[in-house]
């Protein structure tokens, strides 16, 4: 079991695990040492550099090296190179653009100039950046590139904790944030040169394969970004500041659960990128225990989500919020949608145009229900909305993937895992509602039942793993 672990996904999600914990309760954090206006600017900045990328298109070409990973060793590098070098070019416009219109786009925001100047800075080093982790993961060497990605972050979280602590400053955290960041980017391009996976010299036909690759892949997780965003741009033009206040905090984003899906992918994709292209058996197989993986803790997140909504609300919020626990409870059905990876399949195939133009399809008609939603109904049902034109993608994802494998839908679904997973909740979760009458309190109730109900979950499925029962 310990070697599968090791040579599968999990060494990626369990590494980059650490440093997304740390990161979700970051923000936490800084709230009991720095002051609202502090905290305000704090999410500005990060709302943007988390944008940037997306609107200068430089994550395609980091995400393409686990399709180029599925060639042959000789080539792999080649592509790599190309693909570095164009995250590079692009991710020098954030830096062209955005540099001379500093002052004016710094007033829109409501950033100070320097501010504004670290933000695109930060935005223009990170992709580039993490080239040389990324590539280390996509040839194999999954601990090594989970772990020296992993502690740049942690390194980024102790350092704003430290600063913030100290200074009570939040222009130094957004300095250390650029220094790091920087430190990355040149240490990894001196890494990466030296094993011959990065490099400076263009080849006009690679790299234009490259770009051909890359451009639906990042025009479709710019129209994804907007689409998973819609429903709060939309609330907070409809919304009062507190209503929104309590809608968005709701919407609670869990960033391991996130890596989840992305460290399955990071697997699945050369596996099944190798797969098509020798014409082999399997791949069926790849994408079921691809679901099967996800599973296994999106399951118990959802229930988690779901029935501890209001003491997990208190706990990370205060009581003053817990009417964020009434969109908690519909958002933790969301997690479940992260079980079908639709693009891999796509992407290893080369059919990158195929995602772009569904995300394309599917984003004007959500916008025009969430807004349609948002004007009569409340907004419970503008989220329900929302989530409902996240889950078509995947769905749709799901059907054009058994297309591309050759296989039926119902053979790319692990029906035994995602049965003993959901009996295995249910039970903890019966147990655990029927015992919160003997507690003094809900939240004395949480603490103590939901470490439990990990343990016994992990308990209870710890033999048919070892056993492969569940494999079939």
């Amino acid at each position: 079991m310990l070697k599968a672990m090791r040579s599968g996904h999990w060494p990626i999600f369990i590494l980059s695990s650490f440093s997304s914990i740390a990161n979700l309760f970051l923000p936490i954090v800084l709230t009991r040492i720095l002051d609202p206006t502090a905290i305000g600017i704090y999410k500005i900045f990060f709302l943007y550099i988390g944008a940037l990328p997306f609107l200068f298109l430089t994550g395609g070409p980091l995400n393409s090296v686990y399709f180029w990973a599925g060639k042959d060793e000789a080539e792999q590098k080649e592509y790599f190179k190309q693909s570095f070098l164009l995250s590079l070019i692009l991710s020098f416009g954030i830096l062209i653009l955005g540099l001379p219109l500093a002052s004016p786009i710094a007033d829109m925001l409501g950033l100070s100039t320097t501010n504004t100047l670290l933000m695109f800075l930060s935005a223009f080093f990170w992709v580039p950046g993490s080239f040389y982790a990324e590539t280390k993961i996509a040839t194999g060497q999954r601990v090594y590139g989970s772990l020296y990605g992993a502690g740049f972050e942690i390194l980024k979280v102790v350092s704003f904790i430290f600063l913030a602590y100290t200074y009570k400053n939040i222009g130094l955290l957004f300095i250390a944030h650029s220094l790091i960041l920087g430190s990355k980017f040149f240490i990894s391009a001196g890494l990466g040169v030296s094993d011959d996976s990065i490099g400076l010299k263009i080849d006009k036909e690679k790299i234009k394969e490259v770009f051909y690759y890359c451009l639906p892949i990042s025009l479709s997780g710019l129209v994804t970004f907007f689409i998973d965003k819609m429903d709060q741009f939309v609330l907070a033009s409809f919304l009062l500041a507190k209503d929104f206040a309590f809608y968005s905090m709701g919407c609670l984003v869990i960033p391991p659960l996130l890596l989840l899906e992305m460290s399955v992918n990071k697997v699945l994709i050369p596996d099944l990128s190798k797969i098509l292209r020798n014409q082999e058996d399997g791949a069926d197989k790849a994408f079921r225990k691809a679901v099967g993986d996800c599973a296994f803790l999106l399951i118990p997140a959802c229930f988690g989500l779901y029935f501890y909504a209001d003491e997990i609300t208190i706990f990370l919020y205060t009581a003053k919020f817990i009417e964020s626990s009434q969109y908690l409870k519909i958002f933790a059905f969301s997690y479940l949608f992260y079980m079908i990876p639709y693009d891999a399949a796509p992407r290893a195939a080369g059919q990158t145009n195929w995602l772009f133009k569904l995300t394309l399809s599917v984003a004007p008609f959500g916008l025009g229900a969430i807004i349609f939603t948002a004007m009569f109904m409340p907004a419970k049902a503008v989220l329900i909305t929302a989530l409902v034109f996240k889950l078509i993608p995947r769905l749709a994802g799901l059907i054009y993937s058994a297309r591309l494998l050759n296989s039926k839908i119902q053979e790319l679904i692990p029906w035994k895992k995602l049965l003993c997973f959901s009996i295995a909740c249910c039970i903890l979760t019966i147990s655990s509602l029927t015992v919160k009458a003997s507690f003094e309190s809900s939240q004395q109730w949480f603490y103590v039942t939901a470490p439990l109900f990990a343990i016994f979950y992990f308990a209870l499925l710890y033999v048919p793993y070892k056993k492969g029962a569940l494999d079939v």
